[in-house]
C-alpha cells in the first residue's frame, strides 16, 4: 500500500513530487538542486528479521522527506499516530485519515514528500508480523536531497520500535549525489516511544500479543528516547537487517 502526499505549497516542490511519480520520468527539476535537472533513482529497501526467533517485528511506516524529525525527535514527542505503531504494531492510524492518504499531521508537514506502509511479508499479500527469516520489502523513486525514515515495532515490548535517527537516512551522497546502496543496519536504533511504562520484554502482560487489547498499560511521559530501562535487549544487528539497493548501483553494475 502506498500513500501519496498532496501537492505542496511551494510550486517547485509540488512539481517535483508530481513528476517523481510519473512513469518513464528520468530527470526532474528539484528545488534542492536548482541549477539543473537531477536523475530519478529507484530504491528498494529490505527489512529482514535476522533473529534466532526471539524477536518479532510488526508492520510499519516509511516516509520520504527533506527535513528532520518527520515522526519523532530524540527527547521530544512523537507525532500523533506513533503510539499505536509503537505499542500495538499498527501503522495505519498514520495513514488514510484524509483524501491525500497521509494523516493530517503528516500531510501538513511540507518536508514530507510521500510514504507508505509495509505490512505483508515478502511473498505474501496478507499483512502479518515478521518472523525470523522473513522480510518486508518496499520500493520508491527519489532524487538528490531526499531522506528515508521508517519505523517498525519490536513486538514483545510495551512501546519500542526500530528506526533510524530523527534525521532519517540520506539517500544520496551530499558531495557527489551518489545514491546509497548496501547494508545500513548500523544506522538503525531501538527507540522507546515513552508512551507506556516498560515491562520485561517478552514477559509483560501489557505487551503485544499478551495484552488484553490495544492501548493497555500504564501511561508514561510521551518523550521519545533510545531504550534505556535496565532490561536486556538483543543487539540491533542480531534482530534486524536493513539493506538499501537502487537501479543505478547494484551488484551487477557497481
Amino acid at each position: 500500500m502506498k500513500i501519496r502526499k498532496r501537492l505542496l505549497s511551494a510550486a517547485a516542490l509540488g512539481a517535483a513530487a508530481t513528476l517523481l511519480l510519473t512513469a518513464g520520468c528520468e530527470t526532474i527539476p528539484y528545488p534542492l538542486n536548482p541549477d539543473g535537472p537531477v536523475e530519478t533513482v529507484n530504491f528498494t529497501v529490505r527489512i529482514e528479521n535476522v533473529s534466532d526467533g526471539s524477536v518479532l517485528l510488526a508492520p510499519g511506516i516509511w516516509l520520504l522527506h527533506t527535513t528532520d524529525g518527520p515522526l519523532f525527535s530524540d527527547g521530544g514527542m512523537g507525532v500523533l499516530g506513533l503510539e499505536p505503531l509503537a505499542e500495538d504494531g499498527n501503522p495505519f492510524p498514520l495513514t488514510g485519515l484524509n483524501p491525500s492518504g497521509l494523516a493530517i499531521h503528516l500531510d501538513a508537514d511540507p518536508g514530507i514528500l510521500y510514504g507508505g506502509v509495509f505490512a505483508a511479508p515478502e511473498g505474501s499479500d496478507t499483512p502479518a508480523p515478521l518472523h525470523a527469516g522473513e522480510s518486508y520489502v518496499f520500493n520508491f523513486p527519489a532524487v538528490y536531497g531526499a531522506k528515508l525514515t521508517f519505523a517498525t515495532m519490536f513486538v514483545h515490548s510495551n512501546d519500542l520500535f526500530y528506526a533510524p535517527s530523527e534525521m532519517g537516512i540520506d539517500l544520496f551522497d551530499e558531495q557527489y549525489a551518489v545514491p546509497l546502496k548496501g547494508d545500513v543496519t548500523d544506522m538503525i536504533m531501538l527507540w522507546d516511544a515513552g508512551t507506556e511504562v516498560n515491562e520485561e520484554p517478552g514477559v509483560g502482560p501489557n505487551q503485544a500479543p499478551r495484552q488484553a487489547g490495544p492501548n493497555t498499560g500504564e501511561d508514561e511521559n510521551g518523550v521519545v528516547h533510545l531504550v534505556n530501562d535496565g532490561y536486556v535487549y538483543p543487539p540491533v544487528e542480531s534482530a534486524i537487517r536493513v539493506t538499501i539497493m537502487n537501479d543505478k548501483l547494484n551488484p551487477d553494475n557497481y
